[in-house]
């Protein structure tokens, strides 16, 4: 029986070895899965700390240049008020000129253009003012401006509608006023 019993032994201690051997190659194969999973996981977990920071960035840059075209908007809008602001007060001022200015401006041009047979065109309120300057040009008693004048030949008319003349020079005023007045 001491040869069975050696052998039975001799399993035994096999069976155990064995079963010690397959339960330190369980646990180092669960290591490696545990260590597989924290690295999974923490590359998971930088991919969406890099996703939501690159989210970050771009929400930051869209709300950035957004806010900038407002800004850039609410200046445009700023600079056309005040040329359009700048341009109604040249407009009053031109148009509050005393009759004597006015007379004056016409005798001007009407020296300058030479031409004889002219009729003039004016606002309402200063004929009175025209028919006593005792102008070489026929005044036009029917048809009325809301300022400035206008010289109608057969051939050409010449306007100096002072809206008209304000609004032709406008594109070119407005940078040259903007530059001004921003100095």
């Amino acid at each position: 029986m001491s040869k069975i019993d050696n052998i039975i032994n001799k399993l035994k201690e096999e069976a155990n070895e064995k079963i010690e051997e397959i339960q330190s190659d369980a646990q180092v194969e669960v290591e490696n899965l545990k260590l597989q999973l924290i690295d999974g996981a923490n590359k998971e977990k930088d991919k969406i700390l890099e996703d939501a920071k690159n989210k970050a960035e771009s929400t930051y840059i869209r709300i950035s240049e957004n806010a900038e075209i407002r800004i850039r908007d609410q200046r445009l809008v700023e600079r056309q008020r005040l040329i359009d602001r700048v341009m109604k007060l040249s407009l009053e001022k031109m148009n509050s000129k005393s009759d004597e200015e006015f007379i004056n401006e016409i005798k001007k041009i009407l020296k300058n253009l030479g031409d004889k047979n002219l009729r003039l065109q004016i606002p309402k309120s200063r004929i009175n003012a025209l028919k006593n300057a005792n102008l070489d040009v026929e005044i036009d008693e029917e048809n009325f401006v809301d300022n400035g004048f206008i010289l109608m030949s057969d051939r050409i008319n010449y306007n100096y509608k002072y809206e008209d003349i304000l609004q032709d020079n406008r594109d070119s005023i407005g940078p040259e006023l903007v530059k001004f007045l921003s100095e």
